[in-house]
């Protein structure tokens, strides 16, 4: 009894020996695959505590912005990141191309992180200088007074103060701090792999305290552009069968601006001073640096860069007539708060809908090799045309041979019969 229970446990014993065998490498399995997950974040860690820490200041401005509960009572008025032209929305714009870039140069990124614990204190230390502001602006007395006499000492227009010129050293702060970390975390390779993001940034910054500072279209090296677009825009508005009337110049304290007016029908007229921000001469600006700079990373000859340039031009300029001209037509149909929603939110969407569409299209025209495959096609339809003839030919010649002895075959025994 006893030597026949022995046997009959033996099965059980070996299949429970044979579960915990398998428990233990599964359980091995889970720990070296925590371990190499452990492994990869550290390695992935820094980036994505910079990541954070250029996200956590524009959430910040969100979170306060929605509830209207800045320090500054003219942001408090309207949604301000709902607005492109003297908005927030560029913020949003920066912090997708930055993930989008930090995607494509990923395996890049990893091996440039620094190694020195001084770099990576300075490194975050400058991230934060963005977050470190906007808590002081609004919840510390003083601040914000400080900024205004900054602007007042610059002789910054007392209307522009309280809102375009603090927004306008807002994003001055964000892309100073911004791009300084960026260099001290990665060097001048970061600036390489983070062009796309701090041009946008950097040159909306620019263009706001252009115009913050010479305001009403005061200064000149952009307000020449104005005159050409608004006449391109006057043109292509009676092409499409509007009455359109350009005035130049028109005095605005003391800039020269030109002045454009549509009619349609029994509507009642709609004008607009066009300043250089309403002909989107900064879209051209962005669009020389964005190109150049996307020119710059990617392997393409001399002569498409230049011929994408050019035919990039024309389109942005076509591009900021359109802009004029959905202003006007939206002012003609729904009214002067209508035109300036237009202007503020979407005629900015035009451009860069434009340029991102642009650069796509040349990316897929060279990864696709389009241009090639377009200049084979003559010499590939010749190939065709040549082979389609010498088959025509060769299908001739059998039906010719074949006819002929059909007609050979024909005439012996229509001559044996008539022997017969």
């Amino acid at each position: 009894m006893f030597g026949y229970n022995q046997l009959y446990g033996c099965p059980y014993i070996l299949k429970q020996t044979l579960e915990f065998e398998r428990c233990s490498i599964v359980g091995l399995e889970k720990t070296f695959a925590y371990e190499g997950f452990q492994k990869k974040l550290k390695r992935y860690s820094f980036h994505i505590a910079l990541l954070a820490c250029f996200t956590l200041p524009i959430c910040l401005l969100m979170v306060l912005d929605f509830l209207n509960i800045e320090s500054f009572t003219e942001f408090n008025r309207k949604f301000v990141f709902e607005e492109t032209w003297k908005g927030r929305m560029f913020y949003l714009f920066f912090i997708w191309l930055f993930f989008i870039e930090s995607i494509i140069d990923w395996g890049k990124i990893v091996e440039r992180k620094p190694t020195s614990r001084f770099r990576i204190l300075a490194c975050f230390l400058c991230a934060f200088v963005p977050t470190v502001y906007v808590l002081a602006v609004n919840f510390v007395s003083g601040v914000n007074q400080t900024i205004l006499d900054i602007g007042k000492n610059m002789g910054i227009v007392s209307g522009f103060l309280p809102f375009h010129w603090v927004l306008s050293f807002e994003y001055l702060i964000f892309v100073i701090f911004f791009a300084t970390t960026i260099v001290l975390a990665y060097k001048k390779d970061g600036l390489k792999t983070f062009s796309i993001s701090l041009s946008l940034l950097g040159g909306m910054a620019s263009a706001y305290m252009i115009d913050t500072i010479y305001p009403f279209g005061l200064f000149t090296p952009l307000q020449l552009f104005a005159l050409p677009t608004a006449a391109s825009t006057a043109a292509f508005l009676e092409l499409l069968g509007y009455k359109a009337s350009l005035g130049f110049p028109a005095l605005v304290h003391g800039a020269r601006l030109p002045y454009l007016e549509v009619t349609s029908g029994d509507k009642l007229p709609y004008g607009a001073y066009v300043g250089w921000p309403c002909a989107g001469v900064h879209s051209l600006l962005l669009y020389v640096l964005i190109i150049l700079v996307f020119f710059k990373r990617s392997e393409i000859s001399g002569v498409r860069k230049v011929t994408y340039f050019i035919i990039g031009a024309f389109g942005t300029y076509f591009v900021n007539v359109l802009r004029i001209y959905g202003i006007l037509i939206t002012g003609l149909n729904y009214g002067d708060a209508a035109a300036t929603v237009f202007h503020n939110t979407y005629g900015e969407l035009f451009f860069f809908t434009w340029i991102f569409s642009y650069i796509l299209l040349i990316v897929c025209i060279q990864r696709f090799m389009l241009v090639e495959k377009i200049r084979s096609v003559p010499s590939r339809l010749g190939s065709l045309l040549t082979n389609a003839k010498k088959r025509l030919g060769s299908l001739v010649a059998k039906a010719k041979k074949k006819i002929v002895s059909s007609l050979k075959a024909k005439f012996a025994r229509f001559k044996e019969q008539a022997k017969n």
